[in-house]
C-alpha cells in the first residue's frame, strides 16, 4: 500500500449534501471527484437523478457521471474495474481522490471489492425481465425464497434489480446466490478515509421534498416523456421516472405522481441510511456537510 495516496470516501443518503462537500474538498485539495451513483452514471438520466449541474461542479472534474448509455448492460463488476483503473491513472499525478455517492454497492465495490460472479447469458436476463413485467415482483420474490432463503432474508426485496440479479445467478448455476458471496475484502494500493453524512431525518425529508419540486420545475416531466419509449430498460425502473410513467398510463394524477416520487425518495433515503449503518461501520458519521 502506498500511504502517500489517499481515497476520501463520502457516502450518505440522497439529498444529504454529498456533492457540495465533495466539490469543496476537491477544490481545497486540487483533486477530482469519482462518482459512486448507479443512476447518475447514465447519459440519458439527468434531472430525475439529480445529476450535478455545471454550476454545482464548479469546474471540478467528475468521473463516472454521464458515463454510459441506459441501453448498455452496465454492472457493478464493470464499474469496479473501470474505477480502479481510473484511480490508478489519477494517483500517478495526485495524492488524493474523492469517491462520493449514495449507491452502497458501488462504494463497497471500490472500498472492499466484490465477489466474482459468473457471466449471465442474455437469454436468462431477458427471461427474467419478461417475467417481472408479466407476473410482477412478488412472484419472483417467492421463487427466491424457495431457492435461496439466505438471500431472501438479506436482500432488499423491494429492489427488483437485486432480486433479478440473484435469480439470474441461481438459474445460470443451479446454486444459491448467497453461496457466491464470500465477503472477502480486497486490498487496495491506497489508504482510505471514510465519512458518512446523515442529517437529522426530518430535515433530510424536507430537503428531499423540496428537491422533487425543484426537479419538476426544471423539466422532469418532459425528461420522462422523452424516455417513456425506453421504459422497459432496467435503468428506468427507478424513482422519479417510474411514477411519471404510471401518470402517463393514467394510473395517477400528476399531483399524485409527484407525491409518490417524494414518498418513494424518502423511502429510498431510509434504506440507504440502514445500509450504511449495517455495512459501513468504519465510516465516520457527520451530521452536516462540513469540512473534516
Amino acid at each position: 500500500m502506498d500511504k502517500s495516496k489517499k481515497l476520501i470516501v463520502i457516502g450518505g443518503p440522497t439529498a444529504s449534501g454529498k456533492t457540495d462537500l465533495a466539490v469543496r474538498l476537491a477544490k481545497n485539495l486540487n483533486t477530482a471527484v469519482f462518482s459512486a451513483d448507479s443512476r447518475q452514471i447514465y447519459h440519458e438520466l439527468n434531472i430525475g437523478v439529480a445529476r450535478p449541474t455545471a454550476e454545482e461542479m464548479q469546474g471540478i472534474v467528475h468521473h463516472f457521471i454521464d458515463h454510459v448509455s441506459i441501453k448498455e448492460d452496465y454492472s457493478v463488476g464493470r464499474y469496479e474495474k473501470e474505477v480502479i483503473k481510473a484511480l490508478d491513472h489519477h494517483f500517478a499525478d495526485h495524492d488524493t481522490a474523492i469517491l462520493v455517492g449514495g449507491t452502497g454497492l458501488y462504494l463497497r465495490a471500490i472500498t472492499h471489492g466484490i465477489d466474482p460472479f459468473p457471466d449471465i447469458p442474455a437469454e436468462i436476463n431477458k427471461e427474467l425481465e419478461n417475467e417481472l413485467l408479466e407476473q410482477g415482483l412478488p412472484k419472483l420474490v417467492e421463487e427466491l425464497k424457495i431457492k435461496d432463503p439466505v438471500s431472501h432474508n438479506t436482500l432488499d426485496l423491494q429492489n427488483s434489480r437485486r432480486v433479478l440479479r440473484a435469480l439470474a445467478i441461481i438459474r445460470t448455476t443451479g446454486q444459491p446466490f448467497s453461496q457466491f458471496k464470500t465477503g472477502t475484502t480486497q486490498k487496495r494500493p491506497f489508504e482510505m478515509d471514510y465519512h458518512y453524512l446523515e442529517p437529522e431525518r426530518a430535515q433530510l425529508y424536507q430537503k428531499i421534498d423540496s428537491r422533487v419540486d425543484l426537479m419538476m420545475g426544471r423539466g422532469l416531466l418532459a425528461e420522462a416523456e422523452n424516455l417513456a419509449s425506453l421504459r422497459p430498460l432496467k435503468a428506468l425502473d427507478t424513482v422519479g421516472y417510474r411514477e411519471l410513467f404510471d401518470y402517463f398510463d393514467g394510473l395517477f394524477s400528476l399531483d399524485e405522481a409527484v407525491d409518490k416520487i417524494k414518498q418513494h425518495s424518502r423511502n429510498y433515503a431510509k434504506r440507504q441510511m440502514t445500509w450504511f449503518r449495517k455495512y459501513n461501520k468504519e465510516m465516520k458519521s457527520l451530521a452536516v456537510a462540513t469540512y473534516f
